[in-house]
């Protein structure tokens, strides 16, 4: 490994030990009557599942020099380990915090939102994965490119919804499955809008536009029905399943329609 390669290593460890400490603190050290089942489970499958996905792109579709060397898988699953670290981190700072929402509470809402969050951050960092490139800061380009739009998009969605507040506060499981539905499906679109090969900074904006636009289509929609279903004084918990789980799996089915019908990155 080069220079740059062990900084990126140290930093990326350095990032995950801070982003997931809470987290990992929580599963680990909280007394039972701060335990729920359900909440527990998202917590401790989403970061084995999110782990288990890098590593089959990373195998698969990541850089020939990549799949071929173990030294470079384990290399880019630390700067994974890193990546969503420091997006946990910024989650908590924009309403979805695990060891609090999930863990102490007991929010199977928040659950929800959270485990869609990083599942969808894991997808978008694995497509600046995929395709081969001259190092690993184009990585950091593509998946920055897609993770800081994935934010965004929340962030915005949160200002005109309040969904946030009907996940954390109302604990609204129906605004939760939504909220996981929109992070996966916008983590598929917008990691498969940095995926391929390297050209340059400037090709790789023109294909992310082209390929990730749909992610808006998805972001307006979420956003319309967060407003229209959110909960209020006369009907304080929507149909979890009508309101929750079944616009979610259709954010999905939607988003991995779009990705395919794309066709492959090559």
């Amino acid at each position: 490994m080069s220079g740059d390669e062990l900084f990126a290593l140290l930093v990326s460890i350095a990032l995950g030990g801070i982003g997931w400490k809470l987290w990992i603190e929580g599963l680990l050290t909280l007394k039972p009557e701060f335990r729920r089942s359900s909440t527990r489970l998202l917590a401790t499958v989403t970061p084995l599942l999110s782990a288990a996905i890098m590593f089959f792109v990373l195998r698969q579709w990541a850089a020939h020099d990549v799949r071929s060397s173990g030294v470079y898988t384990g290399f880019y699953l630390a700067m994974w380990f890193g990546w969503t670290g420091a997006m946990n981190f910024l989650l908590g700072i924009v309403g979805l915090s695990c060891r609090g929402d999930v863990l102490e509470r007991g929010n199977p809402a928040a659950g929800l939102a959270v485990s869609g969050a990083m599942l969808g951050l894991t997808i978008a960092f694995a497509g600046g994965n995929i395709g081969d490139g001259p190092g690993w800061w184009v990585v950091i380009f593509s998946a920055g490119l897609a993770s800081a739009t994935m934010l965004g998009l929340w962030i915005a969605g949160d200002f005109l919804s309040r969904v946030a507040d009907a996940v954390t506060i109302d604990r609204d499981v129906a605004a939760g499955w939504r909220t996981w539905g929109f992070f996966v499906g916008t983590g598929l679109i917008l990691g498969r809008a940095v995926a391929g090969d390297w050209h340059s900074g400037g090709q790789t904006v023109v294909d992310f536009i082209a390929k990730g636009w749909w992610a808006l289509v998805l972001w307006a929609i979420a956003v319309g029905l967060d407003v229209l279903l959110r909960p209020t004084p006369h009907k304080p918990a929507p149909n979890r399943l009508l309101c929750g789980l079944l616009p979610g799996l259709l954010y999905l089915a939607a988003s991995v329609v779009v990705v395919l019908w794309q066709g492959t990155w090559r």
